[in-house]
């Protein structure tokens, strides 16, 4: 693996909070008041949540892991087993558990199964009796106590009551963790994008090395962004699997909102994954999504997936490498996710890709291309000579080049963009380029 650009200093992982509770009583609602803004999907609609969704989180200085999960059915089937399995893996790990119940419907079956369950847990519990919006509900509250389970927090996760003095309880009863700073290194962050069925979660849990996201053959399983932090030799690094992206008129209720955080995802990623159905290849969806991740100023790798199924693999691979000439010459990686094939490249690949996207170049070598360019191939008489370079940015490659009479027409534009981007191997990384015509007497370009 190449190395990264941030050193990365031993520490104590972050302490895990479970947030667990049957459907439909807040859990997400509270994630997001906790976390301090809209992170994951919270919806009228029961089930919304099926895959164990974390956010780093910080109180008082405090840094910490909430984990979102699937609301709890005792006689769940099909993929809301798999569901299930997600929230009972997230209790195993947790250090401290957050039980949430619905104050006004009061005490159900499936709150006295899992408060059952949780007596004989090894770490805290607390019980966050949530929909408290006003003090006539703080009697609700109380009946919680049968639970065996200590007195219940009465919250309103919609308002944000009390939610201070549920995260000074959550902090006081934490293990160690690691201190929030101003120089708490960011780790990578790498988001899987692509289109419903193509194989995201699959692929993610092998580049997780556990089962995060719910597989299951109904597609558009997912509905959230799932992230998952990844100890790899040169550092700790995030994927953030996301939910299949749809053509916007056939968006319907959650499923909108999904697409709207797979966005998100990809706006806060280093490098996002475009997924492919490497048998029907580009799709005008992929094209759409692929444009998304380079409008972003995300770096950009494509992986054709389900590459096992393929048959005429050479053709295949020229076309889909020629086609990623329009998105940045993005590299074309190929891989099952079912078999692994193909899995273990992406790991280097994506840390080189991830460096190139936030490389400087020195002024000296910008100016170098610029000037050899212009040799090799006369700026447009129009437009004048192209007189002097530098980048003023990372993450993406950003340039302003100045002089000449005006900016050049968008061939000779996009020639020197594909210089820069061939000299200093920026392939998949978008590259900015600004120009600063001279200016005429009076302040003006010509």
């Amino acid at each position: 693996m190449t190395g990264s650009d941030v050193h990365h200093e031993p520490t104590l992982p972050l302490p895990r909070i479970a947030v667990i509770g049957r459907q439909n009583v807040g859990k997400s609602t509270l994630v997001n008041r906790l976390f301090g803004r809209r992170e994951t999907i919270s919806h009228d609609l029961p089930g919304v949540t099926r895959d164990r969704v974390e956010v780093e989180a910080a109180w008082r200085g405090r840094r910490f892991s909430l984990v979102d999960t699937a609301g709890y059915l005792r006689t769940a089937q099909g993929v809301e087993a798999l569901a299930r399995a997600q929230a009972d893996r997230a209790i195993e790990q947790a250090d401290l558990i957050l039980l949430v119940v619905d104050a006004q419907a009061g005490i159900t079956e499936e709150d006295g199964a899992l408060a059952k369950r949780l007596r004989g847990a090894t770490v805290p519990v607390l019980v966050a009796a949530n929909k408290v919006d006003t003090d006539r509900e703080e009697a609700d509250a109380a009946a919680f106590h049968s639970l065996g389970l200590g007195e219940p927090f009465a919250v309103s996760a919609m308002h944000g009551r009390s939610a201070g003095d549920l995260l000074d309880r959550i902090v006081q009863l934490l293990p160690d963790a690691p201190r929030e700073t101003a120089t708490t290194a960011v780790e990578p962050r790498f988001a899987l994008v692509g289109r419903p069925n193509v194989g995201k979660s699959s692929l993610f849990n092998r580049l997780a090395g556990q089962d995060r996201s719910v597989v299951f053959e109904e597609a558009g399983t997912t509905r959230d962004a799932v992230d998952a932090l990844v100890e790899w030799p040169d550092g700790p690094v995030r994927f953030v699997d996301t939910a299949g992206m749809r053509r916007a008129t056939k968006l319907r209720g959650v499923e909108y909102y999904s697409v709207v955080r797979a966005t998100q995802a990809i706006g806060r990623a280093d490098v996002a994954l475009l997924l492919l159905d490497a048998e029907q290849g580009y799709t005008v969806e992929d094209k759409k999504i692929a444009n998304v991740v380079i409008g972003e100023g995300r770096a950009l790798m494509l992986v054709a997936n389900k590459w096992d199924l393929v048959e005429d693999k050479d053709d295949t691979y020229a076309a889909l490498v020629q086609t990623a000439r329009q998105f940045a010459s993005a590299p074309v990686m190929r891989t099952s996710a079912k078999t692994g094939r193909g899995v273990h490249r992406l790991p280097p690949a994506l840390l080189d890709l991830r460096e190139r996207w936030t490389s400087r170049v020195p002024t000296s070598k910008v100016n170098e291309v610029v000037q050899q360019a212009q040799r090799e191939r006369p700026t447009p008489r129009s437009a004048g000579t192209l007189h002097y370079a530098t980048q003023v940015a990372t993450s993406p490659p950003s340039f302003v080049i100045f002089g000449g009479a005006r900016e050049p027409d968008p061939a000779y534009r996009r020639y020197i963009e594909n210089r820069l981007r061939r000299t200093f191997r920026l392939e998949g990384v978008p590259v900015r380029v600004t120009y600063r015509p001279r200016k005429r007497r009076g302040g003006t370009s010509r």
